[in-house]
């Protein structure tokens, strides 16, 4: 048996990431886990999903998949896929303890190729890919966050450090590191990526002026 992880846009613009086999696999099963089913649905449906297919959604609060979905799709040895909002799930994203769950049923895990925001602004950005570290949201408490993006400055210096934030809280963060990081460590924006108003751009931190962010995923990479 087979669990399948389906990339999912990162815009909703394009589907160029849409191989034909991401819909022969979604005509062929009848199990899926999601993070969010009104946001992957309508994608299935446009490729070809079942009328009977049942879909299992992320349960925030438990920060997990519901047991009865873990049982119903294993204990039937069923093949089943796995999905995120956006990118590839467990990349940043739940889906971790379906593979585990999967892997220790005995079914192969099968990855379909398709966007990641971490790997697309990484080998966009012009910094070192062989070394990094993706840090996720920084602490919201005052003294948390200036001691967490100390050290995600100090790392910065050694390799490329990646990190981000929520739509309404980009522009905070781009002004905190404008601020505290040397002006020769470089400074990577992946702004919107694949979407039409998405930008890449990497200058010195003290070449970069005051920039204000729309309200769109953005990822921060930093290193020398």
């Amino acid at each position: 048996m087979r669990l399948y992880i389906l990339p999912m846009p990162l815009s909703r613009e394009s589907s160029y990431w849409m191989y034909p086999y991401w819909g022969e696999v979604v005509q062929g099963l009848d199990y899926f886990f999601v993070e969010r089913c009104v946001r992957v649905r309508p994608w299935l449906q446009r490729a070809g999903l079942r009328s009977e297919a049942q879909l299992f959604e992320y349960n925030a609060d438990y920060g997990d998949w519901d047991m009865e979905a873990y049982h119903q799709v294993f204990s039937s040895r069923a093949p089943a896929a796995l999905l995120s909002e956006v990118g590839l799930a467990g990349v940043a994203d739940p889906g971790y303890t379906v593979v585990r769950r999967a892997h220790a049923e005995g079914y192969t895990v099968v990855p379909l190729a398709g966007p990641s925001s971490i790997t697309l602004a990484l080998s966009a950005s012009g910094l070192e890919g062989q070394r990094f570290t993706f840090w996720g949201y920084p602490p919201l408490e005052k003294k948390s966050r200036y001691r967490f993006l100390r050290e995600v400055l100090k790392q910065a210096h050694f390799s490329t450090q990646i990190l981000m934030e929520t739509p309404a809280r980009n522009n905070l963060l781009l002004e905190e590191l404008l601020n505290q990081a040397p002006p020769e460590l470089y400074l990577c924006i992946a702004h919107h990526l694949t979407a039409l108003d998405g930008f890449i751009q990497t200058k010195p931190v003290g070449l970069w002026k005051p920039t204000k962010l729309p309200k769109a995923p953005t990822l921060f990479l930093l290193g020398r």
